[in-house]
């Protein structure tokens, strides 16, 4: 099995994490400026059509305002994960417990992908320690990567939960077209991505929140060898566990 870990050392997870910060705060500077122009058009238009009774006409601009709205979303989103981790500190929780309060969420996201999903518990005694609001962002980041792998025929995902050692483990399974093996070192690297409309943050970011909470992210090939993909996250065992 190809195992390919996707985080740095130890003592480069701050500098790491700066990096990723300026990166992020760099492309923010042109990816705003387009939606931004467009919402200042359309916002001039929507109020004309307003004024002149064409309705129809005003909701196709209210449309336009969704969309542009969503992208901004989308470019700062990663930022915000970043930069608000959690305003009660880490906690200590159960792993199987933290995946199944996003299992409603997951189970929303999946059918839109036409994705069937399985969950496997750890089981007792799988404790770590994070925000758990970084916890919630790093597992929707792999996870919605997987779901855009999954697209547009559809699949499987697979959260399986383990205990290996001194590690608290979640693999994230997909049935998708796989990684190129030229590209799984990049893989991490913001601005890349093999996806033609992404830029690359999700897994940049979920790096960096499980680094944060001396946890790592790596790449394995699956072991039947029937394609698809597999992320592990792995945080330290809790002490006392």
């Amino acid at each position: 099995m190809r195992h390919e870990t996707l985080v740095a050392t130890p003592h480069q997870v701050a500098a790491n994490r700066l990096d990723l910060v300026g990166r992020l705060a760099d492309d923010l500077a042109h990816e705003v400026k387009n939606p931004l122009h467009s919402m200042t058009i359309n916002l001039e238009l929507l109020r004309r059509r307003l004024a002149s009774g064409q309705e129809e006409a005003a909701l196709d601009r209210i449309r336009v305002l969704e969309n542009d709205v969503m992208r901004l979303n989308q470019v700062l989103e990663p930022l915000f994960q970043l930069l608000r981790p959690g305003a009660s500190g880490p906690e200590c929780f159960e792993l199987d417990t933290a995946v199944e309060e996003l299992l409603p969420l997951i189970g929303v996201l999946a059918p839109l992908s036409r994705v069937s999903v399985d969950c496997l518990p750890a089981g007792s005694g799988a404790l770590i320690v994070m925000h758990r609001l970084s916890f919630r962002h790093a597992l929707l980041n792999i996870v919605d990567n997987a779901l855009t792998a999954l697209r547009p025929g559809g699949g499987h995902l697979l959260l399986q939960g383990s205990i290996a050692h001194d590690e608290i483990q979640l693999r994230v399974r997909d049935t998708g077209p796989g990684i190129p093996a030229a590209h799984v070192l990049r893989l991490g690297t913001p601005g890349f991505s093999t996806w033609p409309d992404r830029h690359g943050l999700g897994l940049a970011v979920a790096r960096s929140l499980l680094e944060e909470a001396g946890g790592r992210i790596a790449f394995e090939s699956p072991p039947d060898h029937d394609g698809g993909a597999v992320f592990l996250l792995a945080w330290p065992r809790a002490t006392g566990a």
